[in-house]
């Protein structure tokens, strides 16, 4: 089983992955994984490994423009971290992962970023070299000042409307839950960008997926 990165335009590969996505996040939650593999896969990278032809670990790369104190980056979200449950501690997400790295290290992008869904991945991320530095923000159209947050561009305003719409649906118990996530960073480009800098800056991350 090979680490394979799915580009872009690679719709057909990336629709396979529907199922691997169902089966880890958001079951019965159908209008929103509806959505995602409607609007979102149309505009991210995958890194894959495949059993024959089902898709059984992932990583979704899905993009941003940063304003990083005032200078505009492309980066790189990392959502869907999954592998199926009979495939599970065969080292295949730490090769995902380090492929993911790799890729968008040879991007030159000064960082990418996740949200972990517990402690425990929290603890595995930092193995990666991922780093926390700050809370999930539910508030997707925040006007507090920060030094590091995403670029308000038109694609950005109508993909947090769409968060926001589905946020409506979701329990108390989910929204406490997702307000004490954390962000993690892992800087890419450590010639312009370095973890004691990130940790000096007021930084805003919203974005669900």
């Amino acid at each position: 089983m090979q680490v394979e990165l799915v580009k872009k335009d690679d719709i057909d590969t990336k629709l396979k992955s529907r199922k691997l996505y169902e089966s880890c996040f958001d079951e019965g939650k159908d209008s929103f994984v509806d959505y995602y593999y409607d609007t979102i896969i149309k505009r991210n990278e995958m890194i894959i490994v495949r059993d024959n032809d089902e898709i059984v670990s992932m990583i979704h790369l899905n993009p941003y423009i940063y304003n990083i104190c005032g200078v505009m980056h492309n980066v790189h979200y990392l959502v869907a971290i999954s592998t199926k449950k009979e495939y599970r501690h065969r080292g295949l997400m730490a090769k995902c992962i380090t492929k993911a790295l790799e890729y968008l290290k040879s991007l030159r992008e000064p960082f990418c970023y996740l949200v972990p869904d517990t402690k425990e991945l929290e603890m595995l991320y930092q193995k990666f070299g991922f780093g926390t530095v700050c809370k999930f923000s539910l508030d997707k159209f925040s006007n507090l000042e920060y030094d590091i947050y995403p670029e308000k561009n038109e694609e950005y305003i109508k993909l947090m409307k769409k968060e926001d719409y589905f946020l409506k649906f979701e329990t108390k118990e989910y929204l406490d839950d997702l307000k004490n996530k954390v962000v993690m960073f892992n800087v890419l480009d450590e010639s312009n960008y370095n973890v004691v800098f990130f940790r000096s800056k007021r930084i805003y991350v919203c974005q669900e997926v």
